[in-house]
Order: C-alpha cells, then structure tokens, then sequence
C-alpha cells in the first residue's frame, strides 16, 4: 500500500512474531502490527481521551457511538454483532486516559465483518441527541417533580457508592493534581449534568479523528489486507489533523501532602473498623519499564503475602485488618498506592510511622536471594503466561505495547519481557540495588499523599438532598414552554425506544456456512510409553512455558468415599514431601512454578449414564528452565506426601 510506510520492523524472537509499525501519510494514522501463526486474529481502534473535567464525555462517548452508524443505523449494531459473530472476544473499555475497541476472532471474514462495525461506529457514528440523552443524562418530569436519568448517570451513581470508587477519585485528584487523571474519567454523578450535547460531539471529533486513532491488529492474517480494509473504509479521503501534545509530567511536590474523604454507609450503621487509609506515591514515567519491573519486584518482596515484611508489619499493629497494594502501569506516570483497611481515622498516624520506621529498617539490609528469587519467577511466570488472564494474547500484547506507544515511547520496550527480566537480574547482581531503588522511589520521594477515607452515615442523604435541591431550583426557573419541551423529549425518546426495537438488523455482515472452516485447528498430540506409563505430549508456542498433567484412574468407589478423595486431591499439594515440611514446600512450589494442584473429576460412563469413573490428577506449570523443579515436585507428591502433621491437615 503506498500511502503506508513503514517506520519499524522487529523481529522479537522470544515472542515468535514481528512487530511492524507504519504511518498512514496522508492523514498520520498509526498502525502496529504483530505478526505471527496465531489464528486468532485480534484488532483494537484506540483513541486517547483526555479528560478536563469529571463530567463522564468519554463513558458517555464510548456508550453514545454504539448506538448506530452510517452504514448500520440499527440500535446497537455493536451488541446485535455478538448474535451472529464466532467472535473469542468483544468489548468497548474507557481507561483512565484512553478508550479502546478491541474484538477477535478465528474465522477471517468474521474478523473483517467485525472490523467493518466497529470502524463505522467510532468514524461514522450517527451520534443522535436522542442517544445522548439516553446513554448519558436527561431531565425527566414525573407528578411535577424533576428527575435526572440517564445510562452512564445511573451506572456511575451505583459506582459512586463504594469505599473503593471514592478512594480512587479522590486520590488520583490528590497525587496528580494537574494532569487529566485527576477527573473521574467514568464521570462524577454531580458533573454529568453538566456535559452539553455540543461538548459531546466536539469531544469525538477532536479525539475519535483518524489521525488520532491507533490501529492494533495482531495475528497470522496478512498486514496488506488489513490496511487496504482500513484506508477503504475509514482512511480515504480524510483530513490530516495534528497529533495530539504529549502529556506534561506532574509537577513534583515539595511536601508530601494529607487529604481526607468520605464514603456513604447505611445510617444505623456503626462507623467502628469502617475507614481506610492510603498512602500513595508517584513513582517513575511508563516509559522506564526497566525500574517499573524492579518496582513491581519490589511490590511482591513487601507485601504480596501476610507474611511479606510490610504487610506483616501493619497487619501485625492490629490497627488495620486487612492491607492492599497496586501499581497502575497504564497512566504516564506510575502511582505506587499502599491502602490499609478496618481502620480508624486516629490510627492514620501510628500506621504512617510504622510504615516509613518498617521501610527503613527494611534498607539497612539486602533482601535475602531465595525470596527476590521466588517473587522474581512469579513476576516472570505472570507476565510471560498466554491467556492466563482469560483474554487472548493479543490484548494483553495491545495492553502493553500500544498504551506505551500512545504515551510516545517505544512499544518493543514492553514486549520483550525475557529480556527486560534479564536486565533485571544483571542489576541484581548488586545486593543493593533494590534497597537503593526503594529507598529513593518512596523514602526519599516528597511526592507522596496519605488518604484517609471515612465512613459517613448520612453522606448519600446529603448528597440526595443537594441534588433535590438543584433540581427543586432548576424547576422553579423553567418556563411553561421549557417544561413542554422535556416532556416532547421525553415522548421522543419513548418513541425512539421503541421503533428500534423492531428494526431490521438485515445491514449488519452475515457469516455464510461457507465463510466457516470446515476444518478445526489440528493439535498432533503425539505418544510414548516409558515402561508402564503412558506418556501423551503436544508441542506448540506457549511462550516458554510447559504444562505437565498427571493422571491416575482410580477404582470403582463408594458415594461415601467420593468426600474423602475430594480432601486428598485438596491436600495432596499443600502437605510437605521431599523431605520439605508444608511451609516450605509451598515456598519450593512458589520459587518454581506457576501453578501446582491436585483435582478429583467424575467422568459418566458411556456404557451405564447412571455410574460414574472417578480420576486424579496433578497439574502443574512453570518456564521452561524450571521444567526440572517441576518434575521433581511431581515425583515427591507422589512418592512421599506426609499426612503425618494433623495440625496442618486440621486448618483445613
């Protein structure tokens, strides 16, 4: 395609694909593209959407431009697809400063039926005021009394009413006070009334224009087809527009800060154990993802456990019942949030102090090697795994490479997380680099906000009545002609509702029987034997990791037995064997695999559907230099299980 160039082509050998990124010349697009023998193709349109308020314009859009098209000006083309699509995968997601469409699917012509839909709608969307009101806010009159409704108001209401949607906004508004994060990108229930249908429409077409879009397409399907489709269908004959300025870092505070907020709980309610405290720092840009990979090391070396050093010491303080921890490595700049639970306001204090007094006890010493090793391979193992979030491949792919790329760095740097571990454990090397790394990263950081969020008994009354208020107010200025004009609003909307509803959805792309491959994907499972057991085994790309099972039939049993060996299969694995007592066995299973258990299946017999085949097996997981551990791990479960310590065998 001429009006493409390309601008990068790397081949990433750990991840058996090409990275290839183009410009679209004319208008600026910008396209990336993994290629690889994946079938399931995956394609995401992302757009940023930087908010400047908290009145919810992106919710609101991302609601607004699935309500029909140009080319398909049906109801929800989007939704209607889902019923006559083989899709794997299907969603529209507002972030914090971006909005994606992403979709995948196996079957070509699908995919492009799919791609077709989901260009028309965020190019081409009717973006009707009738679907306005109806996705984001509305004045209603019912018995002479005015309402607020609409979709996105009432989501973001239910929202709202939790401890964590409110802890959330005010601390991103505290600790990134002068960057885009610091709105509710979702939309505050009180700002959504402000947003203008005029806001709407100039906020898609400054943000959903082409130039502005990224196009993400991921799998084995050809580039060429995928940019003829796109410069068919949404990229000729359009405008160029500038890109948009890069985000600004946040000004560095010269003292920490202290804040406070409230949340809503039921009037009778007892505020007693009710309130959280969060201590939260912004750490280093997205665009280092060396240090962000170190400081989510260190995130797990501190508190993935109870038995984590910080965690255990401000559990251990009792003056919280339960500690949260979070890094969020999709904003520019990475906040690190420590959040303290089943606490009072007075023990906000008393737990800053054992937290910084934990910490700097913490840097007198290196970290012992078998814990940074143990949390390095769960690091690894989580960040390497395909599909171990349930989502294809190729979204966690666009997570991390695309939402890197828009914030104006390089998407490889994401991608290539064998050698970015490598780099790591070259820093490691030195005995002092974590404690030196967390020692300037929160220690030493005056960029830094405590949070305390209290429990109120009458907060959702006030805020009820305040909207009464406004409402009460707003009605009493409303002429006779402006109160006509709600209820014909209202009447239209009605009517819209309703004719939707029975329109035809006959626009929409078909699948033929014919576009469907009449041949599944084919998985050579090859056999062995090695004296009496058989042994099944199946090679593919699983990036570097091996999945074992074990398999044992057992004899015909008892319906009394079944609850027996139901609490074998649950034991067997967190007993000690080897040698190893549990707590260390848990350890050797955490230091080498990505997952160990046991399960009891019953399988009906295909002869007598009233009886069942009880069976075993042990399944296990790790990369691929740890294969060896992970063998061993079956041997000694099998071999020597100890059933011997009933105190452990009693806690469960």
């Amino acid at each position: 395609m001429t009006d493409f160039q390309v601008t990068k082509q790397l081949k990433l050998e750990e991840l058996h694909c090409t990275l290839q990124q183009l410009v679209h010349v004319p208008t600026g697009a910008c396209v990336l593209h993994i290629a690889n023998d994946d079938p399931e193709n995956l394609f995401c349109l992302s757009f940023q959407t930087l908010p400047d308020s908290s009145n919810g314009v992106a919710h609101i859009l991302a609601h607004t431009v699935l309500c029909g098209s140009k080319k398909f000006p049906i109801k929800d083309p989007f939704f209607s697809m889902t019923r006559r699509s083989l899709h794997t995968f299907m969603n529209a997601m507002t972030g914090q400063d971006f909005t994606c469409y992403p979709a995948s699917s196996q079957v070509e012509k699908d995919f492009y039926n799919l791609l077709e839909v989901y260009l028309d709608a965020v190019f081409y969307p009717e973006l009707k005021q009738l679907s306005f009101l109806q996705e984001g806010h509305r004045l209603e009159l019912h018995d002479h009394q005015l309402q607020i409704q609409g979709v996105v108001y009432n989501e973001m209401k239910g929202a709202m009413s939790s401890a964590e949607s409110r802890l959330w906004e005010a601390l991103a508004k505290a600790l990134m006070p002068d960057l885009p994060y610091a709105h509710n990108s979702g939309g505050n229930p009180r700002e959504i009334p402000n947003l203008t249908y005029e806001e709407l429409l100039a906020f898609h077409r400054n943000f959903y224009h082409p130039s502005r879009c990224l196009f993400f397409f991921y799998g084995n399907l050809p580039l060429e087809k995928h940019l003829k489709f796109i410069e068919d269908k949404a990229l000729r004959h359009v405008s160029k527009m500038a890109p948009l300025p890069p985000l600004p870092r946040q000004r560095r505070f010269s003292q920490p800060v202290q804040t406070r907020a409230y949340y809503p709980i039921a009037s009778g309610e007892s505020k007693g154990g009710k309130c959280e405290i969060a201590f939260a720092w912004l750490t280093v840009p997205l665009s280092d993802q060396e240090k962000a990979l170190a400081l989510s090391l260190l995130d797990l070396l501190l508190l993935d456990t109870d038995a984590s050093p910080l965690k255990m010491a401000l559990l251990r303080s009792g003056l919280c019942s339960e500690v949260e921890a979070s890094m969020d490595l999709e904003m520019s700049e990475i906040p690190w949030v420590i959040i303290c639970k089943g606490c009072d306001p007075e023990d906000a204090e008393p737990l800053k102090k054992i937290l910084f007094d934990t910490l700097q006890k913490i840097c007198q010493k290196p970290f012992e090697t078998k814990h940074v090793e143990a949390c390095l391979h769960q690091l690894e193992f989580d960040r390497t795994e395909i599909g171990g979030e349930g989502s294809p491949f190729g979204l966690t792919l666009f997570f991390r490479a695309a939402l890197l790329h828009q914030h104006g760095n390089d998407p490889e740097n994401a991608l290539l997380i064998h050698s970015l571990f490598k780099q790591l454990r070259e820093r490691l090397l030195n005995p002092n680099y974590l404690t030196d790394l967390l020692r300037a990263t929160l220690l030493e950081n005056s960029h830094f906000v405590q949070l305390t969020l209290e429990p109120d008994n009458e907060l959702e009354k006030r805020e009820l009545e305040e909207e009464q208020t406004r409402l009460k107010q707003r009605e009493k200025t409303l002429t006779p002609k402006e109160k006509e004009e709600i209820q014909k609003k209202m009447q239209a909307l009605s009517r819209y509702q309703e004719e939707v509803e029975h329109q035809s959805l006959d626009c929409l792309p078909k699948l033929q029987l014919a576009d469907v491959p009449s041949v599944t994907r084919d998985f050579p499972l090859g056999q062995n034997k090695c004296d009496e057991l058989e042994i099944f085994h199946h090679n593919c790309f699983t990036n570097h990791i091996t999945y074992a099972d074990l398999l044992f039939d057992l004899p015909d049993l008892s319906a009394s037995d079944l609850p027996l060996v139901f609490l074998f299969s649950k034991l067997l694995t967190e007993v000690g064997c080897g040698g190893r007592e549990y707590g260390e066995n848990l350890e050797f299973q955490q230091a080498y695999t990505g997952g160990f258990q046991c399960l009891m299946s019953l399988h009906v017999l295909q002869e007598d559907p009233n009886r069942c085949k009880p069976s075993l097996s042990i399944r296990g997981k790790a990369l691929q230099h740890n294969v060896p551990q992970l063998f061993q791990l079956f041997g000694d479960v099998v071999s020597s299980a100890d059933f011997t310590d009933e105190k452990r065998i009693r806690s469960f």
